[in-house]
């Protein structure tokens, strides 16, 4: 389903400025640009015209305002991202680029080697960095979850089902998107749930087990968070046991969704005690199914149903203390005009964790925006340092795993940053 339009590209004969008259003698629509650029997403201001036949979702041609070639992209009328690039030459595209590169990604992760007998969930298509901007997949199994963040992506949503039925054997899939993502691109997606935590679940509610090297995790296919998993994490969930063996750990998961940092911890980390704390209700309650799922003890798992906030400043008055802390947090700063109170939001976190760390003890401190370059993720952490009187050594700096790849013409996909620090 999807809404009228609001306000129109200008027509042909408007906003010529200093274009140049092109000519078009291809089957597909057309837009012309006032200013072209060498990234996936050209927000409307910067398209001069489009043919009249040019609607919402479709596939055009795009030439530069020299009325020369620029490349192919997926029309949007109604969101501030008018244009999503797909390529930037004159090779004749048509239709058929989404299953062929839906064909390639899947590739690639084979040559990944995933899935693979201890895991069989992991990404299979990251939006830019598989030249399929505004589309992510992730596998789960028998089952496929599509996260769509934009109309034309949404208009080719059967398109994208039978092909991973097809590609990757599975199941089923699945298709979510965020209401606010609905909302800016003009469509409604009354047959699936909105992406996040809800109260109203759904009559076909879904879940399944996966395994993550050799664990186990339950996970809620319609109304988890994002796709139900992150799977970006993978990588440095298994890092972290390097950091909680030998010792008796005592660890702290922080944000920590379905528990999958403790429940390494606890398990291949051999962690004495984990601590799973999250705001989510149902993201505690699954944490604890999960515990179960991996056969760790009562006496090893806890989970607080807690805001971090009130948590981190309980511990501080009980003056209790760490060996890990991991600091996980939801995306903080979702657009530009978030970005001062979302660093204000890491700077406080930050600040009462390392508070809460035994001397010598290891802080993990992760940060999911991809408008927070990582510059400023290490000025927000020394900061953070300074006013909690603690001298922070960084060991390692991470992200996701490969089945997360980033094009160097969109660098802010390489949304996931990690540091690795020892405090003092």
């Amino acid at each position: 389903m999807t809404r009228p339009p609001s306000s129109p590209f200008p027509s042909p004969a408007e906003s010529h400025g200093r274009m140049s008259p092109i000519t078009h003698g291809g089957t597909l629509p057309w837009v012309q640009l006032r200013n072209a650029v060498f990234h996936p997403a050209i927000f409307r201001k910067m398209i001069g015209r489009t043919s009249p036949t040019a609607k919402n979702g479709d596939l055009v041609a795009v030439y530069d305002r020299d009325a020369k070639r620029f490349g192919s992209g997926l029309l949007s009328t109604q969101s501030q991202i008018g244009l999503r690039m797909l390529t930037y030459d004159d090779s004749p595209i048509d239709e058929s680029f989404l299953p062929h590169r839906l064909a390639a990604a899947a590739k690639l992760r084979t040559e990944l080697n995933l899935p693979n007998p201890a895991t069989n969930a992991y990404r299979v298509v990251h939006a830019e960095g598989d030249a399929l901007p505004g589309l992510i997949i992730d596998r789960f199994g028998d089952y496929a979850v599509v996260e769509l963040f934009n109309f034309p992506m949404y208009r080719r949503l059967e398109t994208i089902k039978t092909s991973l039925q097809e590609i990757l054997g599975v199941k089923e899939v699945l298709a979510r998107a965020d209401e606010r993502v609905q909302d800016s691109e003009g469509f409604i997606m009354s047959s699936c749930s909105p992406t996040g935590a809800t109260t109203k679940r759904s009559a076909d509610r879904k879940s399944t087990v996966i395994t993550e090297n050799n664990l186990r995790f339950q996970i809620d296919l319609t109304h988890g968070h994002k796709t139900g998993f992150f799977c970006d994490q993978r990588e440095n969930r298994l890092l972290l046991t390097q950091f909680t063996q030998g010792g008796g750990a005592d660890v702290l998961d922080l944000c920590s969704y379905t528990g999958g940092f403790a429940i390494y911890a606890a398990t291949l980390g051999k962690a004495h005690h984990v601590t799973c704390v999250d705001l989510d209700e149902d993201a505690i309650a699954l944490a604890q199914r999960n515990a179960n799922l991996n056969k760790i003890p009562r006496s090893t798992f806890e989970t607080a149903h807690s805001d971090i906030f009130p948590y981190l400043r309980q511990t501080l008055i009980n003056a209790r203390k760490f060996d890990v802390i991991v600091l996980d947090p939801p995306k903080l700063i979702p657009t530009k005009d978030d970005f001062f109170e979302g660093r204000g939001k890491y700077f406080d976190m930050n600040k009462l964790a390392l508070s809460c760390i035994k001397p010598g003890g290891t802080f993990v401190t992760c940060s999911c925006s991809g408008l927070f370059p990582p510059e400023e993720f290490f000025a927000m952490l020394r900061g953070a340092a300074r006013f909690a009187n603690r001298r922070v050594q960084i060991l390692r700096s991470t992200g996701p795993g490969p089945d997360h790849p980033v094009m160097t013409d969109c660098p802010e996909s390489a949304y996931l940053k990690c540091l690795w620090c020892r405090v003092w």
